[in-house]
């Protein structure tokens, strides 16, 4: 087994692009779902608010959860092309110490 790292800073923009494009769809995704599930339209099926309490709180759950999703999402995305703009720069750098050793 090898100990080298093969990284492309390229994929890695890349990927951490892909990220955030899924944090954006997600963001969509819950706008859509606070329009077709808001709570007060849960309110409609039940008799009672004692009745809808659980599936309130099931919503609101579900919504928290979504929300953090895509905030994390966000954030592993920017951190990759964090990380590739890192890779790249230290590799500008290798390069120009190597010519300069030259």
């Amino acid at each position: 087994m090898s100990d080298e790292v093969r990284l492309s800073s390229e994929e890695l923009h890349k990927l951490g692009a892909t990220f955030e494009t899924r944090a954006e769809e997600l963001s969509r995704q819950l706008a859509a779902f606070r329009r077709r599930a808001d709570a007060e339209a849960l309110h409609d099926g039940f008799r009672s608010r004692e009745e809808a309490r659980m599936h309130l709180e099931r919503y609101e759950q579900a919504e928290e959860a979504l929300l953090l999703l895509q905030e994390r999402l966000a954030e592993v995305g920017g951190g990759i092309k964090e990380t590739a703009a890192n890779a790249q720069a230290a590799e500008e750098e290798l390069v120009e110490m190597m010519r300069s050793v030259k």
